[in-house]
């Protein structure tokens, strides 16, 4: 019994500094405290971990994440003043995209001697208050951030280059000189500020010097002087008249905001952005435009017979078409392929000077009924070479018709409601005659155009009852000469391309008067019936111009 009882208290003794031990353990693992009123506050994180040289021991994780963002602000407030050409801009360290990369460190710091059994984490716990354990900063710098605040801070100071320009008066030219300017090199000024605030910079208020460099100018006054040379020219016909005004206004100020461009070489431009926007306090007019297979007014309509105008004046020139889109159905006042739509940004016409020297281009809007443009500038080519565009009829889509009853309208009632256009397949080929002889020919462009559908309104309702005259008095009978009715005309004539040379294609609605073209050169003249039917394609919904209809 007494063997027993001794063996039961030498049980109890080792169970008691079991738990003394564990007691000890679990105080120097979770940091259990017991101060005079005998209450435990539980620790954050594990004693002895850095980061940088902030001592986060005890500390939650959010903050210890306050603690470090505190210590990074200290730098990122820092005032870089810099230098533009002697103009100094102030601005932070933070504004050139200076900032904390690793930001996940406190997050890892926090996670010490949380995860495993007592007796891992408490040696995980010795091991660090013992040791230590540090987290270093990284920085980086965002270049996206530090170009755009150079821009907007510093962009001020830029001095563009300015063009040489030409401007026509009468049959000759006068030239504006060029100047140089003054431009903070991107590139260059982004990467040593970079390389500066990495690898030099002492963490507190600084200078630094961008680089500055000339702008020189593309096209200069003798640049200019070189441009004497007619190289092409291209006229369209139109119809005057009241019905035609809105149409014939936007043709108007199009051929105003397109006269007198300087085109630098080497340069492309856009005719949308010469034109835009398409407001009515821009000088655009609602006129015809072609949407969605029919015929609508919108801001702009007639402005694709300037572009057309033009685009057949660059293709003389020989000048480069980047960009340029057929209308969605046939044009009355060129063969087909020879057009070129407008519409907004989705249908533009991009042209480069591929030459040598500007180019100088001349708009002419004649209130009779013609548009002209003129493509100046350094002729190079053989006086022996000659170039030709011909339209090339691939396949015809008839027209349908479409047919609406309406039961308001008297049995024998017909109305055309929408007339309907014949749809087309075409390509335009480019030959080229040394000596009259042809050395090569190529395709310019392939275009189609959609078919779209009469629409015709019909009568079902009751026939109309002719009204009975009312009477009245006999008057004896004179000699009268009855008004002549002018004999019907066909408004549908062929169309012969604008080359001079050669029948290829037809388009709907229209006629077409080829012209000579000048040896190495081009003028060419391409007009329309009084009727004619052309278009500027409009997306639906959208008021910019583009395939304009003239009705």
């Amino acid at each position: 019994m007494g063997i027993k009882m001794g063996i039961e208290i030498n049980k109890n003794k080792a169970l008691l500094g079991v738990a003394a031990i564990l007691c000890v353990m679990l105080v120097a693992l979770f940091g259990v405290n017991v101060y005079a009123d005998d209450t435990p506050v539980t620790k954050g994180i594990t004693k002895g971990i850095t980061i940088g040289d902030i001592d986060v021991s005890g500390m939650t994780e959010e903050e210890a994440m306050n603690k470090a963002n505190e210590y990074i602000n200290g730098f990122t407030s820092k005032v870089i003043t810099l230098d533009v050409d002697g103009n100094k801009v102030q601005v932070t360290a933070g504004e050139l995209g200076y900032y904390w990369k690793n930001t996940d460190i406190v997050k890892d710091a926090a996670s010490h001697c949380i995860e495993g059994n007592v007796i891992k984490r408490y040696e995980e716990a010795k091991d660090i208050e013992h040791n230590g354990l540090k987290y270093e900063f990284e920085v980086d710098v965002n270049d996206e951030v530090m170009t755009n605040t150079i821009n907007e801070k510093c962009g001020q100071y830029n001095i563009p280059h300015v063009n040489a320009q030409l401007t026509r008066t009468g049959s000759s030219f006068s030239i504006s000189q060029e100047s140089t300017g003054r431009m903070i090199d991107m590139d260059t000024s982004v990467s040593a500020l970079h390389k500066f605030l990495l690898e030099e910079w002492n963490k507190s208020d600084a200078d630094f010097t961008l680089t500055v460099v000339d702008d020189k100018p593309v096209a200069t006054a003798a640049d200019c002087e070189r441009v004497k040379d007619l190289l092409g020219t291209f006229s369209t016909k139109f119809s005057t008249g009241s019905s035609n005004y809105n149409r014939n206004e936007n043709m108007r100020n199009g051929m105003k905001l397109l006269n007198g461009i300087t085109l630098c070489q080497g340069e492309t431009m856009s005719v949308n952005s010469f034109l835009e926007p398409w407001t009515a306090d821009n000088g655009w007019k609602a006129a015809g435009t072609y949407v969605n297979g029919k015929v609508e007014d919108s801001l702009g309509g007639g402005i694709c017979q300037v572009s057309t105008t033009l685009y057949n004046a660059v293709l003389l020139a020989e000048l480069e078409v980047v960009e340029r889109y057929n209308h969605s159905m046939s044009v009355g006042y060129v063969p087909l392929s020879m057009d070129a739509a407008l519409a907004g940004t989705w249908k533009d016409l991009k042209i480069k000077n591929n030459t040598d020297t500007p180019i100088y281009i001349e708009g002419i809007y004649d209130a009779s009924g013609r548009l002209t443009f003129n493509i100046y500038g350094e002729e190079t080519r053989p006086a022996n070479r000659k170039v030709e565009y011909v339209s090339e009829t691939l396949s015809t889509i008839p027209s349908s018709q479409v047919v609406k009853q309406d039961a308001s309208k008297p049995a024998g009632y017909r109305a055309v409601t929408s007339s309907g256009h014949t749809g087309y397949t075409a390509r335009l080929w480019k030959k080229v005659y040394v000596d009259g002889v042809l050395q090569s020919e190529e395709v310019v462009n392939k275009s189609s155009y959609a078919a779209s559908p009469t629409y015709v309104t019909v009568g079902t309702g009751a026939a109309a009852q002719p009204e009975t005259p009312a009477a009245t008095p006999e008057t004896p009978a004179t000699d009268q000469t009855p008004a002549q009715t002018p004999a019907a005309t066909d408004q549908t004539p062929a169309q012969d391309n604008t080359s001079g040379s050669q029948t290829n294609g037809q388009n709907n609605n229209s006629s077409n008067t080829g012209s000579s073209q000048q040896p190495a050169g081009g003028n060419q003249t391409s007009g329309d019936n009084a009727n004619a039917g052309g278009g500027t394609d409009a997306p639906a919904q959208t008021p910019a111009a583009s395939d304009t209809a003239a009705q």
